[in-house]
């Protein structure tokens, strides 16, 4: 054995025949001798997989209501977790003890995960939220490495998308929310003019709209469960301008509710509500949306159906394109960075080349 490859870094578990002991692994020692492990604990039995899961699970819940922003984990990015945890890293991984787990037990994860035809984005974030859960399980004692940083480089999941997102012109923009009801149409308004998320739509109470100061306050979202949650970043949290347009389809609404019930404009009542005075439905605004486009000819010939992120980026996307700088787009897209808004919107909509083409010629250089 080289003599590179010797303690922590050599372990490897113990096998007999085709099955694995549990608890029990061996290393070699730098003057090349073989030594065994046993993983116990006394007075309790082995920690697995599935038990640091749910601790870790727990862990993040307390998380969802830090006073410390940095400290503060989403609802939304907690339920991801529980969800990949289940259904994909405890069944593979949970019966083994958390001292045990190694290089090749991660690999084989990839492999059992990709079988499964998910994206390889999806197959990268399972990954990343098993590295996570390692590094809790060094930060409680039951582990003292985490393997998922042994993975060779040709080992790691793609990244890359496999869609890229829709850039709607302004002109497909206003054609859209024209085809589209009062019910919905105000939301992808917010998303289309101003840049917000869907579920930070959503979770808009009429105390965030500011008419005179023409702003919104962005102090929350809707979470999964239909309740109002914190922002998903201490970034997000933010006022962002409220340009004409949307102005008057706001205004236009609350009037709407108003009519309704005065009851659904008071301060805290939200914004969008159903008649009932529920949140509205993230799926059926989707639906919405998606039945605009395919009425205004977006959609199809083998594109993806124009979604409600969709629109959050087209905004970012038309402001770049009529001059607003990167970090000012990072400002109106309420990044910590503006190298995430280069990276994540900075594209261009579909005829952004023609454009940019016209600009040069017009100004003599290539004619």
């Amino acid at each position: 054995m080289p003599a590179s490859v010797y303690g922590p870094n050599s372990r490897r578990p113990v096998y007999t025949g085709s099955r694995r002991v549990a608890g029990l692994s061996e290393r070699t020692l730098k003057d090349g001798t073989t030594v065994y492990d046993v993983h116990a604990r006394l007075g309790g039995k082995l920690r697995r997989m599935a038990d640091l899961a749910q601790e870790w699970l727990e862990h993040l819940e307390t998380r969802t209501t830090h006073r410390d922003l940095r400290q503060r984990r989403s609802v939304r990015t907690v339920g991801l977790y529980r969800q990949r945890l289940e259904q994909h890293i405890v069944p593979a991984l949970g019966h083994l003890p958390v001292a045990d787990v190694n290089v090749g037990d991660v690999r084989r994860l990839i492999d059992v995960v990709s079988a499964k035809g998910l994206a390889p984005g999806t197959v990268a974030s399972i990954v990343n939220i098993t590295s996570g859960l390692l590094q809790y399980g060094i930060r409680v004692g039951v582990a003292e490495r985490n393997p998922v940083r042994d993975l060779d480089r040709d080992d790691r999941p793609s990244v890359q998308r496999e869609t890229e997102p829709r850039y709607l012109t302004s002109e497909e923009v206003t054609s859209l929310l024209g085809r589209m009801t009062d019910t919905f149409r105000p939301i992808a308004a917010c998303c289309a003019l101003a840049g917000l998320r869907a579920s930070e739509t959503l979770g808009l109470t009429w105390g965030d709209v500011d008419f005179d100061a023409r702003t919104i306050t962005v102090t929350g979202q809707l979470g999964t469960n239909g309740t109002r949650v914190p922002t998903k970043t201490a970034s997000s949290s933010a006022a962002v301008p409220l340009l004409p347009a949307l102005e008057r389809e706001l205004r236009a609404h609350r009037s709407r509710q108003a009519e309704r019930d005065l009851r659904f404009v008071h301060r805290d009542a939200l914004v969008f509500c159903t008649t009932r005075g529920r949140a509205q439905s993230r799926r059926n605004t989707l639906r919405a949306v998606q039945h605009a486009g395919d009425q205004v000819g977006l959609n199809g010939q083998g594109r993806e159906r124009v979604g409600l992120h969709d629109l959050r980026h087209s905004f970012v996307a038309i402001a770049l394109a009529n001059g607003v700088t990167v970090p000012e787009a990072a400002m109106l897209a309420r990044h910590a960075n503006p190298r995430v808004t280069l990276a994540l919107y900075a594209g261009v909509a579909d005829n952004a080349r023609e454009v940019a083409v016209d600009k040069l010629t017009t100004g003599g250089f290539g004619v």
